[in-house]
């Protein structure tokens, strides 16, 4: 009967040292530094309007490694991706965005470190075409970035 004790009690402090070490590479792990350089929406056609798809990208500095960029459009968030991780190139993030209303747009890039905004106005969509429908925002949570990255990226582990 002791003997089962002791196993159990050695089931439980090894239970209890996984949890701390997977908190510590949650929460601990040192981070490159990695700001959002720079952030723009990729089509230069104007005007702009309401309906249509374009493709936002965001670049964090180079040596970063791969990043967390959340996209949000007047503070609403409308999708996250990582940046891809290529040696030797600019880390960049992209997403498609279809604005679903006409007006004033402020566009933000968010990696956790910094962020960059922009404005966009829009026109409602043209006479005669059928709007697009936005895609489904996904990334936008502290799972889906977890469970995409396997690790939180600077403050996004703990929260924004």
């Amino acid at each position: 009967m002791t003997t089962q004790t002791n196993y159990g009690r050695r089931i439980g402090w090894g239970t209890a040292g996984l949890a701390m070490s997977l908190a510590a590479l949650t929460f601990g792990a040192p981070t490159a530094s990695a700001d959002v350089e720079t952030f723009w929406v990729g089509t230069a056609n104007y005007p702009r309007y309401a309906g249509t798809d374009y493709l936002l990208y965001a670049t964090t500095v180079k040596g970063a490694g791969a990043r967390w960029v959340i996209f949000s459009d007047n503070g609403v968030c409308i999708g996250g991706t990582r940046t891809d991780s290529v040696p030797g190139y600019t880390p960049m993030a992209g997403m498609t965005w279809v604005p679903t209303t006409a007006g004033r747009h402020v566009l933000t890039a968010d990696d956790g470190q910094t962020t960059k905004s922009i404005t966009v106005d829009m026109e409602p969509p043209q006479a005669g075409t059928t709007p697009k429908t936005p895609p489904t925002p996904t990334g936008c949570d502290k799972l889906s970035q977890l469970l995409t990255t396997g690790s939180g990226t600077g403050s996004a582990a703990i929260g924004l």
